[in-house]
């Protein structure tokens, strides 16, 4: 089991992005479930790219492990982070309290090649 994360209380929207270098979203989730103590369920829609994981709070804060490529639309999410083909998205609304991003990342890079995407990365590419 991973150390406990620190967290703070934040009085505005935080989304923390994680890339993952793994192919396989079940083994992904197998791995990071414990890391984040968490339940997940699991859905299926070839519309969000296939399988994908996601949990739901009733405070707000939704964790959602995913593809990086949508087949669908026939495009990735994270065109920088192709090497990383699954995502990890943690949203906190205000007032919850948000996971240190440095610590998560430390935590999910001791079990697996993950890396922190930044905010608005998607926005700064150009459709390819």
């Amino acid at each position: 089991m991973a150390k406990r994360q620190s967290s703070r209380r934040s009085d505005t929207l935080v989304i923390h992005r994680f890339g993952f270098q793994i192919d396989d979203i079940h083994a992904a989730a197998k791995i990071i479930r414990p890391l984040l103590r968490i339940r997940w369920k699991r859905h299926s829609a070839e519309f969000w790219g296939g399988d994908y994981y996601l949990q739901t709070r009733k405070n707000g804060i939704i964790i959602k492990l995913h593809h990086n490529y949508e087949d669908y639309f026939e495009h990735w999410l994270q065109p920088n982070y192709k090497d990383y083909p699954l995502l990890l998205l943690m949203q906190y609304p205000p007032g919850t309290q948000v996971p240190d991003r440095d610590e998560l990342l430390e935590t999910f890079n001791s079990v697996t090649n993950a890396v922190y995407i930044p905010p608005n990365s998607d926005a700064l590419n150009s459709v390819e």
